[in-house]
């Protein structure tokens, strides 16, 4: 099963990065083709967040691994992770997407590289497929489906964390979108990302005042 960790450590130095970063990220451009429509591979969505690094000044960096699991049967998986790291020496740890292990290399490649895309997509807010047609690969329905049920989760982190700043502070969290739409439950995934790190900033800057 393909597993995303909402991390809510309080580490405001690298949350403001963050935010800094996903404010001058442009989506990279669906540069492959594939049978549900095109998408972005691996190296365009790299250079994409490498350039909003660079742009925003963030001090940020990350690096991704692999974690192999076996169950009680020997039957052994994969686990992608993606570390975030901010020059304070702050770090945040994003477990994403799983992948069964294969005898066939080329398809293993295919299905580690595919796992390091969807990973760097859910850490940095990136929408990187057109919308299934209905034949996608299993690996792509699960990663959408996994993909609500984060945006669930951290849409719930919004609304349980929302009603505990100001009227102002909360104008400034939504400011961020750039819409008078304030309804939570018609985010995007990606809009409810950049939103919970605009929060997480916002509520870290009030604890230090504190």
């Amino acid at each position: 099963m393909l597993q995303q960790t909402i991390d809510v450590t309080t580490t405001p130095e690298l949350n403001k990065a963050l935010y800094e970063t996903q404010k001058v990220l442009t989506q990279p451009s669906k540069n492959k083709d594939a049978h549900y429509g095109k998408y972005a591979d691996l190296s365009a969505i790299d250079k994409a967040i490498r350039k909003a690094i660079i742009t925003a000044d963030s001090g940020i960096s990350f690096s991704q691994g692999v974690i192999d699991d076996a169950n009680a049967n020997g039957k052994v998986s994969h686990k992608i992770y993606t570390v975030i790291r901010h020059v304070s020496g702050e770090e945040k740890i994003i477990y994403g997407d799983s992948f069964p292990d294969d005898s066939n290399m080329q398809k293993q490649g295919a299905n580690e590289t595919y796992a390091k895309r969807t990973s760097l997509c859910l850490a940095f807010g990136i929408v990187a497929d057109d919308d299934d047609d209905g034949q996608g690969v299993s690996l792509l329905e699960q990663y959408q489906k996994k993909e609500e049920e984060s945006k669930l989760k951290v849409i719930a982190y919004l609304k349980d964390n929302i009603k505990k700043v100001n009227k102002d502070v909360s104008e400034r969290v939504f400011a961020v979108l750039g819409k008078k739409d304030k309804t939570l439950d018609h985010l995007s995934y990606r809009q409810a990302l950049i939103l919970s790190g605009a929060l997480m900033y916002e509520l870290s800057r009030e604890n230090t005042e504190e």
